[in-house]
C-alpha cells in the first residue's frame, strides 16, 4: 500500500469521524504537490468510485485576498462531485458539514474538449458553453489557518463540499469576464464585493491554469463538467437561518438558505 493511499483512508476516515482539520503530511512530503495531488486522486477514488468521473474541478486561491487568507501563494484543485451539484434556489443544512463556508465565484461549463494547445491559448471561451454566477462549498473542520500547507490542503480534495449553480448564461453571448463586479449580499445586506479580476487577472486565465494542470496529471476536462474559478471575495462560515446572494455583472443571482 502506497503512502498515497494510506494518507487517503486517513482523510476519509477523519471525515467520517468528523474530526478537525489537523493534517500533517507524511515525512519528507510537506512540499510535494504531486504526492498531494496523488492522494486527492485516492480520495476521490473512494468517495465516488473510480468509474465515476468528476462533475468537475474547484479552482481555489485565485485571488490575493483568499491566499492571503490561506497563507498559501499558489491556486489549488479539487474535484467536484455529481450529488454535490445544486441548482439556485438552493438550502443546505450546516448539520451536515463540520464547518460550512461559501465562496462567491464565477463558474463556467464546458462545452467542448481541449487539447494540450487550447489550454494555452486566449480562446478558452470558445470551449465553454455556458456561465453562471455561483457558490462553492467548503468544508475546513475548523482548520487553524496558522498552520495551513498547501500539501495537506490539496490531499483533503481543497475542502470542496459542493456547489451552487445559479441560472446560465450562454458563454456565445459573453466577451469578457473581465471587471465584473461581484456582490455579496447576506439576509438582504451587502457585506462584501470584489472583481473578477482578482481571480488570476480574469477568470478565463484560472480555466487556462486547470487545464494546463490536468493535462501534466495525464487528465482532462470533458463536455459536460463545470468548472468554479475561485472566490471573487473571501470565503464566509455560515449559519442556520441566513440566506445568501450573490450577484455578477451580467449573470442571474445566485441564491442559498442556510438551515
Amino acid at each position: 500500500m502506497t503512502d498515497a493511499s494510506n494518507f487517503a483512508k486517513a482523510i476519509a476516515e477523519r471525515h467520517r469521524n468528523r474530526e478537525r482539520f489537523t493534517l500533517e503530511a507524511p515525512a519528507g512530503r510537506a512540499g510535494d504537490m504531486d504526492f498531494a495531488y496523488d492522494v486527492q486522486d485516492q480520495l476521490v477514488a473512494m468517495i465516488a468510485g473510480s468509474a465515476a468521473p468528476p462533475a468537475g474541478y474547484k479552482i481555489g486561491l485565485t485571488t490575493p485576498r483568499m491566499q492571503q487568507m490561506c497563507g498559501i501563494d499558489e491556486p489549488i484543485v479539487g474535484v467536484v462531485f455529481a450529488n454535490r451539484i445544486h441548482p439556485s434556489p438552493a438550502r443546505v443544512a450546516v448539520k451536515d458539514f463540520v464547518r460550512l463556508g461559501i465562496e462567491s465565484e464565477i463558474a463556467l461549463r464546458i462545452g467542448r474538449p481541449f487539447s494540450d494547445a487550447d489550454g494555452a491559448s486566449n480562446n478558452v471561451l470558445d470551449h465553454v458553453d455556458a456561465i453562471c454566477a455561483a457558490f462553492e462549498l467548503i468544508d475546513d473542520s475548523h482548520a487553524d489557518y496558522g498552520r495551513l500547507a498547501a500539501a495537506p490542503l490539496v490531499a483533503d480534495n481543497a475542502w470542496n463540499a459542493g456547489l451552487v449553480t445559479g441560472p446560465v448564461v450562454a458563454a456565445a453571448g459573453i466577451v469578457s469576464l473581465r471587471d465584473l463586479k461581484g456582490v455579496l449580499r447576506r439576509d438582504g445586506e451587502v457585506i462584501d464585493a470584489g472583481s473578477s479580476s482578482d481571480v488570476l487577472g480574469d477568470p478565463v486565465n484560472a480555466l487556462s491554469w486547470v487545464v494546463r494542470h490536468l493535462a501534466r496529471r495525464g487528465q482532462a476536462l470533458v463536455p459536460g463538467q463545470w468548472v468554479s474559478t475561485g472566490s471573487i471575495v473571501p470565503t464566509r462560515f455560515v449559519e442556520p437561518g441566513q440566506t445568501y446572494r450573490f450577484d455578477v455583472e451580467g449573470l442571474p443571482p445566485v441564491e442559498l438558505a442556510i438551515a
